[in-house]
């Protein structure tokens, strides 16, 4: 019994559609419709370039205060002219990797320069750095890209615009700084073929007679809580 009683409300709920097509058509679209607004994608207002991080720190003799910090770019890199400054042009290594840029272009650096010591604070990282000759190098004294932002256990927080370098002091931060050039530092390494190797003029390498740094090529003291604007 009472199964044909269950039966016989469905056939009458089915009637009574059927009877009310026109409210249950309206019903539904308005359901739809409540649906929709309730599931449409919420469009988030266009910022435009805040500007570019960078960092003060020592390399070597020279003090630099706008180190660019790339976090597109796999390789640090320097203008041949500061490594010059340094006295390291005439013993880099030879290169294995040739440096592709953002419009697909590539150029092959002068060499690199293994475990260079570069001062942030009181922490010293070691740092691969690449040399390449560029027309224009006022803009770009240095610029560190993943390697060396790895290495500090770097953060990069565009909402907030600032970066802190975790291993060398999470308490300090460096802001966002106004860009003043179009320049796009994005950069990338592709390994050389064998005549490329032949063809680039091999240097001597460079016996490091700084002190020697832990394994996790980061050596630090306790420093003070700043921040850098």
């Amino acid at each position: 019994m009472d199964s044909m009683s269950e039966a016989f409300d469905q056939m009458q709920m089915v009637k009574d559609v059927l009877a009310n097509s026109d409210k249950v058509s309206e019903v539904l679209q308005e359901s739809t419709h409540q649906f929709n607004l309730l599931t449409s994608p919420t469009f988030l207002p266009k910022v435009k370039d805040q500007g570019k991080f960078t960092l003060p720190c020592t390399l070597g003799h020279l003090e630099i205060d706008n180190a660019l910090v790339d976090s597109g770019a796999s390789i640090n890199l320097i203008s041949l002219s500061m490594a010059e400054k340094l006295g390291i042009a005439g013993t880099l290594q030879r290169p294995t990797t040739s440096i592709m840029f953002g419009d697909a272009t590539s150029k092959s650096p002068l060499g690199v320069f293994k475990n260079y010591h570069l001062k942030i604070g009181e922490c010293i990282i070691q740092t691969d750095l690449t040399v390449m000759e560029m027309e224009e190098e006022k803009d770009l004294p240095l610029l560190l890209g993943t390697p060396f932002l790895s290495t500090v256990g770097a953060s990069i927080d565009f909402h907030n615009q600032e970066v802190i370098l975790h291993k060398v002091n999470s308490l300090v931060s460096y802001r966002l700084q106004p860009r003043g050039s179009d320049f796009c530092a994005t950069i990338d390494s592709t390994t050389l073929s064998s005549k490329t190797h032949e063809a680039t003029k091999i240097v001597k390498e460079r016996v490091d007679k700084e002190p020697r740094v832990g394994k996790d090529k980061v050596l630090c003291v306790d420093v003070k809580r700043y921040e850098m604007r």
